[in-house]
């Protein structure tokens, strides 16, 4: 009986033992080109930290996408709960990783979904790094790294010197120039820089900056490039707009696309729209204008805004609507509005009452259909928070993708979705409706979907099928391009009257379903 015991004992011993080790043991580290052998594994990785992005989304999660290669290859580890929000910064995440260049260590679990494999990391602890592997920063100039940059391939250099065009804010990636003097024409020197992560604030043409980062070879280009984040980036003094002049041609006005400018001269409302005049014939002197609410015609000044290129008018634009000072201009214009943001930042505060908001709408809303999502930016780019909003009563009208509306709003608290939700109980617009979508024959399908239910334009040849069926043909094409064409009985006589002339076709893109054939097509929808 004795024996009995204390083989019951030692077995006891022994399963605690197994257990103990399954909790502390290490993962298995595996090498980058190895993880799709070790799905639904943990593992350890270990490789050069190429790139990563906070926040991926923009949605406030704790949540960091980093990049690391091993020789030729990579691999991404999407690192969620990292412990580093920390207070006294505007986004609540510090500069605690390494820089560009550092070798870093990942533990956690190997994912494949839809084809994708990356490696899902939680926890404080998930990326390590020795102090060692922190490659040593050389502080250089432009100027003696083009004498022998092959010196520092692959390490850590500083630079100091001038942005070579507008490095904007809110972009998680882009690319542009460090230049040695704050003129291109005066520069002697010139090196292409990548930045992951995002800017708080856009930063100008001409804008002395001291940047840290990778040096590498840019094999698919050819030549050398500086790998930074946008942690790395110190602004030693911002430049201001720059100021455009009338004698200088309109193609070198061209290379200032997205720059804040200042040109002089007056405002001019005509019947083709509004125009900056300047010295001279109004012909020959004029710049396109995007007014701002209050501008008024007849005013003489400097004018200052963001050069565009605006694709309807198919020409360079003065955007005077443009505020420096806020990204997202929501709660900054109309009187007794909420800040969509200070809501989602603080929703027991606002929870259950009926505020008014400005913002826009982020998606086309049918008639028949009551819900959608309201922002606070015009685009993906500009906006910071969105909201899901229920629409109450009946509506005739759709509701067109990024209109500036103002509502009135009850703020609830969804606890079955965990969510916030505006419950619209007046919609207004305050803006004008977006013009139509172009698209593009050189497109397709896999461009064209994300424009369905929006309003659209197309050029082409309206032509009747052999089973009636109404189509636009594309002009000149000799493969039968063509998209279905749901139209209102005026399309053929129109065309007829066009001759063999291209028409611009204006509608709305849907989808139309054959049961029969299991067929889905898009169909431009002018009824």
């Amino acid at each position: 009986m004795s024996k009995l015991w204390a083989m019951f004992f030692l077995s006891i011993l022994l399963v605690s033992v197994m257990n103990f080790y399954a909790e502390v043991r290490e993962p298995d580290r595996v090498d980058i080109a190895e993880i799709h052998e070790h799905i639904r594994e943990s593992v350890k990785v270990q490789g050069v930290l190429t790139s990563y992005v906070r926040d991926p989304y923009s949605d406030g999660s704790d949540r960091i996408d980093l990049l690391l290669e091993d020789e030729y290859n990579v691999v991404e580890i999407r690192w969620t709960e990292t412990g580093m929000r920390q207070s006294g910064r505007d986004d609540g995440l510090p500069a605690t990783l390494p820089p560009i260049g550092t070798m870093v260590e990942g533990v956690g679990e190997v994912v494949e979904w839809n084809g994708k494999i990356w490696i899902q990391s939680q926890g404080a602890g998930a990326i390590t790094y020795d102090a060692r592997w922190v490659p040593d920063v050389h502080l250089l100039s432009l100027t003696d790294l083009s004498h022998s940059p092959s010196t520092y391939d692959g390490d850590l250099i500083t630079l100091t010197g001038y942005a070579g065009g507008v490095i904007e804010a809110n972009i998680t990636r882009q690319t542009f120039s460090l230049m040695d003097s704050p003129s291109y024409s005066n520069a002697d020197h010139i090196i292409s820089t990548s930045m992951e992560g995002r800017l708080t604030e856009s930063l100008e043409s001409g804008s002395k900056i001291i940047v840290t980062g990778w040096l590498r070879w840019d094999e698919r280009s050819f030549r050398w490039q500086l790998q930074t984040h946008a942690t790395q980036i110190e602004v030693l003094w911002a430049a201001g707009a720059k100021r455009l002049s009338w004698s200088s041609d309109a193609v070198y006005w061209s290379y200032d696309v997205g720059a804040l400018v200042t040109l002089e001269g007056t405002s001019a409302n005509l019947s083709d729209g509004w125009w900056v005049m300047g010295p001279g014939d109004a012909g020959q002197n004029k710049l396109c204008l995007l007014p701002a609410p209050g501008d008024q015609d007849g005013i003489t000044q400097d004018w200052t805004g963001r050069l565009v290129w605006e694709e309807q008018k198919v020409q360079l634009c003065l955007d005077h609507g443009y505020d420096a000072e806020f990204t997202n201009p929501t709660g900054a214009i109309g009187e007794e509005t909420v800040p969509l943001g200070d809501v989602v930042r603080d929703p027991n505060a606002y929870r259950n009452q009926t505020l008014n908001f400005e913002g826009w709408s982020t998606d086309p809303i049918s008639p028949d259909y009551n819900k959608g999502y309201f922002a606070d930016g015009p685009d993906y780019f500009t906006r910071s928070t969105r909201v899901r909003m229920v629409l109450e009563g009946a509506r005739a009208e759709w509701l067109e993708a990024d209109t500036m509306v103002r509502i009135n709003a009850t703020v609830i608290w969804d606890t079955a979705d965990a969510r916030l939700i505006l419950q619209v109980h007046a919609i207004t617009l305050v803006g004008p409706t977006p013009n139509p979508v172009t698209l593009s024959w050189t497109e397709g399908f896999d461009d064209w979907q994300w424009d369905i239910n929006k309003r659209v334009k197309i050029s082409g040849i309206a032509t009747n099928g052999s089973d009636g069926t109404l189509w636009i043909a594309r002009e000149g094409s000799a493969i039968g391009e063509r998209l279905c064409l749901l139209g209102d009985g005026s399309e053929l006589a129109a065309q007829t009257a066009a001759g063999a002339q291209p028409i611009d076709w204006v509608g709305r893109l849907t989808t139309e379903e054959n049961v029969a054939d299991r067929e889905v097509k898009l169909c431009l929808d002018r009824r």
